[in-house]
């Protein structure tokens, strides 16, 4: 797709997936922020979802595409050192551990997802909610 852009607009076109993908960087981290947040809170609702949706998408893409962005082989194309956004503002260390510190995240929102599910009425009963005595489940109010 690279050689399809003129080399006078190829620096403008550059800097436009850059922006691009900063942005979507920061919509895509901060999804996962808030479905962790929404999960550790116990809340299941419509934020929730449209966060893990998106980290989800998100996490498919890049794990189908070899583990690199579909933007950066083509900011390299146009002549980026590197594509990838982290480079932009992060530290090395960071950028590089950036898939470790996201999964992490979306695997502890998770976990709380389903906790916080798995308590709420309409939950999935398990052995400990059950009366012993009587053994029916308890009643929510």
């Amino acid at each position: 797709m690279a050689a399809v852009i003129p080399a006078a607009q190829r620096t403008l076109a550059l800097r436009a997936i850059k922006a691009f993908h900063t942005a979507a960087f920061v919509a895509i981290s901060g999804a996962i922020l808030v479905f962790t947040w929404e999960g550790m809170r116990g809340r299941r609702g419509l934020v929730a979802r449209a966060a893990a949706s998106v980290a989800i998408a998100e996490s498919i893409v890049y794990a189908s595409n070899n583990q690199v962005c579909p933007l950066t082989p083509l900011a390299e194309q146009l002549g980026a050192p590197s594509g990838s956004v982290t480079d932009i503002y992060l530290p090395t260390w960071v950028s590089e551990r950036i898939p470790v510190f996201g999964g992490s995240l979306l695997l502890i929102g998770s976990v709380a997802h389903v906790l916080a599910w798995r308590r709420r009425p309409g939950g999935v009963p398990s052995a400990r909610n059950d009366d012993h005595v009587t053994g029916r489940a308890p009643r929510y109010l």
